[in-house]
């Protein structure tokens, strides 16, 4: 009988065609693609963060502050024919309360064609053209030119203005549906990043940014509300200030009830008046407005609880670091009646009013 032949037997790296060792050095070669892919991505989201960080605080003023965490914060929005033209020549004007309390916004289109009184002592002015004052003789002509919209805005309305963001007519369509439905992912496209370059000015961060329109792109359209009350003279104000009381009603200056005295020190009618409404119309409780027994040049905060988000708050809105306790009013020789009277004490003085008046 025949004999059959044993079956060779094969390793198991035989049967695959693989040995042991290229299955080691494949290994490795995995670990190593993986690894640099990751860090690829690493080294390109922190690059791109700090390019889209530039873009959005490229105009960075020194009174700038957070407002990521803040419950209703504001943004003018502001748009210009050319950025590069000089001088800049405002199209269109928009103030946006985002309140985060409520899960509410609310857009103010602001003509820019009408004359109001600007601060600073401008006189009766457009508003396409304040920007352009704004710019004479500044340091960053775009900084400058915000923050006199913002002040007149501030003025207009009574309400704080946070943040702006400037750009030209190039974007506006772009930032108009950001504004009304959110989505940063929108920007995530290089090409309309990199094209952003000298088309838009902001004093915003890219945190803060994204905190904004993450908010509005979680509401429903509903809640994105256009208000035609914008008030078109300084002393026809009732309607927008009885629509933003009730929108205030829960604001940290409501929680705290806080009394709140706001005194005119200087000899320019209407500070204390204009004052008390920034106050009301946050949800504060003013319990005295009036002038002051004499002329302040340094504004000044009277209370003995400096750290209150009260106090915090006006020392913001109306620009007034100096804030000092009640015992030291009277070393300064503050004697005003409403220091014993009042939990906070704004006095408003020369240094203050080119900003209110």
């Amino acid at each position: 009988m025949k004999k059959i032949p044993a079956r060779r037997k094969y390793s198991s790296s035989s049967k695959t065609g693989i040995t042991r060792s290229a299955r080691k050095n494949i290994r490795n070669a995995v670990v190593v693609v993986v690894v640099f892919v990751f860090s690829f991505l690493l080294l390109f989201s922190y690059t791109f963060y700090k390019y889209l960080n530039q873009r959005f605080a490229s105009a960075l003023s020194s009174t700038s502050y957070a407002i990521a965490d803040e419950p209703i914060p504001t943004i003018s929005y502001i748009v210009a024919e050319d950025l590069k033209s000089d001088p800049v020549v405002i199209k269109k004007v928009e103030f946006f309360i985002l309140n985060k309390d409520t899960n509410r916004v609310f857009a103010f289109n602001v003509p820019v064609d009408k004359n109001y009184e600007i601060p600073g002592r401008f006189g009766s002015e457009t508003l396409d053209k304040v920007f352009a004052l704004g710019e004479l003789n500044a340091q960053d002509k775009y900084v400058s030119g915000a923050e006199a919209i913002n002040r007149s805005v501030f003025k207009l309305f009574g309400f704080k203005v946070d943040k702006f963001i400037v750009t030209d007519t190039k974007y506006d369509d772009f930032f108009d549906k950001l504004w009304r439905g959110g989505g940063i992912l929108k920007m995530m496209k290089m090409k309309d990043v990199a094209s952003l370059n000298d088309h838009l000015k902001t004093d915003m961060d890219i945190r803060e940014f994204y905190n904004l329109t993450s908010f509005i792109s979680s509401l429903p359209k509903e809640n994105i509300l256009e208000k035609n009350i914008v008030p078109e003279s300084f002393s026809n104000t009732d309607n927008f200030d009885n629509f933003i009381r009730e929108s205030t009603l829960d604001s940290v200056l409501s929680k705290e009830k806080k009394s709140v005295s706001v005194l005119n020190g200087t000899n320019y009618s209407g500070l204390a008046s204009f004052g008390s409404r920034v106050v009301n119309n946050f949800g504060g409780r003013v319990v005295a407005t009036q002038n002051t027994t004499k002329t302040y040049d340094k504004s000044v905060i009277v209370t003995d609880d400096s750290a209150s988000e009260t106090v915090l708050f006006l020392s913001r809105v109306f620009r007034i670091s100096n804030i000092i306790s009640k015992a030291e009013a009277r070393s300064h020789s503050i004697m005003e009646n409403e220091v014993d009277r009042s939990d906070v004490v704004v006095i408003l003085g020369f240094d203050t009013s080119g900003d209110l008046y």
